[in-house]
């Protein structure tokens, strides 16, 4: 028996070449080892052509196997069995020889663009007749898979068997019809990766899309995929950048007589006319080839519009010795949202309508607008063109762009004389887009989320959107585990925020991972928990207001913008979209990007501190751990929030807890030192300073928690506490209890405190007063101690003396027992009583001292000091 056989997933040249095989091999039978692509399915129903199948066929009847447009065993399935028979291979195909092909007793493989196109010559050269049905079947194969005759594996011989076809009369229309096909699974693949990573940029009032890709394989049909993604949106101006290998392959496509992506080829090497080109570009990497492009296009388009042609003027402006209420007043009178503030009409920030608001909400109406003004913001020029004011206003979250000349105000722009400006298909850009969604506060950290979290976590990431696609709710990562996943930082402390019912949700994942779930109904939360104890915070998407300063927040529910809103820095707002449509989408209102990239610390808005002066103490926390810098805006709110004293309003335990965190960085000095610049030690104590004692004091706590922890002794302890002891340091036993009930710390721990402020310093003067560092002196002396006295003590004393004797006592001595037990001493005769005790104590502190080492000199030890006893 003769079997023809092709590749799984059977295209229009592998089925052409089984028919042309058949005309060779009258005999053979005609067997798909698998799947035929959907267009394939369709010819061979519609035009009834009958193929044995492969569960029918006897292997031990097999006599020669026939293989077209394939030589690799994995893609002929079941039948790569054959090849471990004796029998006949004869194999036809197109692509180029690769280590581990099959070989054949007879080969015909030609280096041309269609296998089909072998077959037509042979059929020709034996004067092999074709009837129409067959021809036409033939030309989709060859027409198929060079594109029609457009590729560049496209050969002549396939022109020329294209022209023998025609010759002999194949029905075009047919052709045609069939070579409308689905892409492949490389292709979509690469199709899927451009629109995601696309980005539109405009360049005055041409909109250019870029769109870039990776494939480790080359992949065919480039110029194709660029066409669909071009006409998926009607885009004007398209760049494709994909990197093969060590390659980058660029295409572009231009409807538009603005630019001329032919000269824009040329730059790299490449060629083409103005509406159509591409380049072969090597030495360069896929974000290279990009700024390239913007360099290029930026040069050469001239802007159109510009700031004086679309700003308001004249603006309604407000003094800067005004207070709120009057800036109120002229909001309401004029209909306007943000006033600039003037000084002998210098312009030195602007106030909008929201903070004026929420001023007046908490009382603050009489107060100047200069301590509620935004100092750091966004301002152009007459000349700047309006489609970088129109992506600059997105980026830095602001509605409100003064126009200036020098330090004169001349002119504003509001996002309304934006939209007015933007043609239709501007408008359409900040809307949601189902296919393109690429607008300038996203971007896909899909790859991201593969490279930097272990697959579990990933799964649990992609699990979340699927159960929160089959509820109808929209999920987002939130919060700090995003902004380390762009820091690079291990963090999987996962936020989860739904947009709908965060509770709900909770109970059905829980359910489907067997997990279970804490809920709290008042503010909309739930913590999964996982049988590993592996534990996510989820949360419904909310909004909160302050009814009075330093008060806690009053919850409403909301969308993941205002949600993210209400978060304390730019650098937290950052969120990333889970439902399987849009996973890995980074979605960025705020600027979080932005100012991560610039280790900037930033606030949302002017009545942060006001409302919750705590994150005064998270902005220098997140400042210091990550080596960024308060804005200098952020830092005037923060003046600002200090001379209205707010601080005196918060509650201790709220006050404690931010100290508690600051004195749990790696390096709490930094932060410390920080709060002491702006004066914020006040609101713990007002005598608690930072001086240099009191760095020096935690630069050796420091130092021994380092040589601690090398110790590897396996003890609990909490490095913050002596921190927080060498903080209290300077302060009496008196002030140390104010500053206690001040923070409202708990009884346990104050009675902590209390004992180490009282004994410190006499037990240090104890050490001090040591003449020898007898083991069972010091081990008699610090016995009781906790770790965290221990190593406030030795970074504490200031004679090399102490500091031996605390090391000693923790690395060596607070561990030391007897072999030996009460009850051993019974073997001498005498009963239970205090001079078991004493016995043990004293043959303990010889074992301290290095005079007994063993069980046996233990037992004779103590019976030596029953006779002194004479007992």
């Amino acid at each position: 028996m003769e079997i023809i056989t092709t590749h799984n997933n059977a295209d229009f040249d592998a089925l052409a070449s089984m028919i042309a095989a058949k005309k060779i091999y009258p005999d053979a039978k005609l067997i798909f080892p698998g799947t035929q692509e959907k267009n394939v399915r369709n010819f061979i129903s519609q035009n009834k052509i009958e193929f044995d199948r492969l569960k029918d066929i006897a292997f031990d009847e097999v006599t020669r196997l026939i293989i077209v447009d394939c030589k690799n065993a994995e893609r002929i399935g079941k039948l790569s069995e054959l090849l471990k028979r004796n029998i006949s291979i004869h194999i036809y195909d197109h692509h180029p020889v690769t280590p581990g092909d099959i070989r054949g007793e007879m080969e015909i493989i030609e280096d041309i663009g269609a296998a089909t196109t072998l077959f037509v010559e042979i059929l020709k050269e034996k004067n092999i007749p074709l009837s129409q049905f067959e021809g036409t079947l033939f030309a989709i194969g060859i027409y198929e898979e060079t594109g029609s005759l457009t590729f560049p594996s496209t050969t002549p011989r396939d022109l020329m068997a294209a022209a023998y076809l025609l010759s002999h009369g194949i029905d075009m229309r047919s052709v045609s019809r069939y070579l409308v096909h689905e892409l492949d699974a490389g292709q979509i693949t690469l199709l899927n990766d451009l629109i995601h990573n696309a980005k539109t940029y405009y360049i005055d009032s041409a909109k250019v899309v870029i769109a870039k890709g990776a494939s480790e394989k080359y992949i065919a049909e480039l110029s194709s995929i660029t066409h669909k993604v071009r006409d998926m949106e009607d885009i004007d101006v398209l760049f494709v950048i994909v990197r093969m290998d060590d390659k980058i392959q660029l295409v572009a496509r231009c409807r538009i007589p603005e630019i001329d992506v032919g000269g824009v080829a040329r730059e790299f090497g490449g060629g083409g006319h103005r509406t159509a080109a591409s380049a072969s570009i090597k030495d360069l990497t896929s974000i290279q080839v990009e700024e390239r492009i913007l360099q290029i296009l930026y040069n050469t388009i001239k802007p159109v519009r510009t700031a004086k042609d679309i700003m308001t003027t004249p603006v309604k402006i407000i003094h800067n010795d005004a207070i709120i209420n009057e800036a109120g007043d002229l909001m309401t009178r004029y209909g306007i949202s943000a006033l600039p503030v003037i000084d002998n009409e210098k312009l030195t920030g602007f106030v909008t309508r929201e903070i004026v608001q929420k001023a007046i909400f908490h009382k603050f109406g009489n107060m100047p607008v200069t301590d509620f003004m935004s100092t750091e913001f966004y301002k152009v020029t007459a000349d700047t063109p309006y489609r970088e004011i129109e992506s600059s206003m997105i980026e830095h979250n602001q509605r409100f762009v003064p126009v200036v000349d020098g330090e004169r105000i001349i002119g504003a722009i509001s996002r309304t004389d934006i939209l007015r400006t933007l043609h239709d298909d501007v408008t359409r850009t900040w809307e949601v887009s189902e296919k393109w969604a690429k607008r300038p506060h996203e971007k896909n950290l899909r790859n991201m989320l593969k490279d930097r979290l272990p697959e579990h976590i990933e799964k649990i990431l992609e699990d979340i959107g699927n159960t929160a696609d089959n509820m109808g709710l929209g999920a987002y990562a939130v919060g700090g585990f995003v902004r380390d996943l762009l820091l690079g930082m291990e963090n999987y402390d996962i936020d989860i925020v739904i947009e709908g019912d965060g509770i709900a949700f909770a109970e059905r994942y829980a359910a489907s991972v067997a997990g279970r779930v804490k809920s709290h109904q008042r503010f909309g939360t739930a913590v999964i928990i996982f049988p590993d104890g592996f534990k996510i915070d989820v949360a419904t998407a909310r909004t909160e207001y302050y009814e009075y300063p330093t008060a806690l927040p009053v919850v409403e529910l909301s969308s993941i913008k205002k949600d993210l809103y209400r978060r304390d820095f730019t650098i937290n707002t950052l969120a990333i979209k889970l439902n399987k449509k849009d996973f890995g989408y980074l979605i960025d209102f705020f600027g979080g990007q932005r100012d991560i990239k610039e280790k900037t610390i930033r606030v949302l808005h002017n009545m942060s501190f006001i409302e919750d002066p705590t994150r005064i103490y998270r902005a220098i926390r997140f400042e210091q751990r990550f080596g960024f810098k308060i804005a200098r805006h952020t830092q005037n709110l923060i003046h600002s929030a200090t001379k209205i004293d707010l601080f005196h309003r918060l509650a201790g335990l709220r006050l404690f807890t931010e100290l508690l965190l600051i004195l749990r960085e790696a390096d709490p000095s930094k932060p410390v030192a920080r709060m002491s610049e702006f004066d914020l030690f006040r609101f713990i104590h007002q005598e608690l300073q930072w001086n240099s004692d009191a760095s020096s004091l935690f630069q050796k706590i420091k130092d021994a928690l380092a040589w601690y922890r090398l110790l590897f002794l396996g003890k609990r302890y909490e490095p913050w506490l002596v921190y927080f002891y060498a903080l209290m340091d300077q302060l009496t036993p008196e002030a140390t209890a104010d500053m206690c009930q001040r923070l409202s710390i708990k009884e346990t721990l104050l009675e902590k405190v209390t004992i180490t402020k009282k004994e410190s310093n006499n037990l240090l003067q104890t050490l001090y007063s040591m003449e020898t560092l007898k083991p069972s002196s010091l081990y008699t002396k610090l016995r009781g101690q906790s770790q965290e006295t221990l190593l406030y003590l030795m970074a504490k004393a200031d004679q090399e003396n102490a500091v031996k004797g605390i090391s000693l006592y923790l690395s060596h001595l607070q561990d030391i027992r007897l072999s030996i037990a009460g009850g051993d001493l019974k073997q001498f005769g005498i009963k239970p009583g205090p001079i078991f005790s004493e016995i043990m104590n004293q043959t303990l502190w010889a074992k301290l001292d290095g005079i007994v080492k063993t069980r046996e000199e233990e037992l004779v030890y103590a019976g030596r000091l029953l006779k002194q006893e004479n007992i």
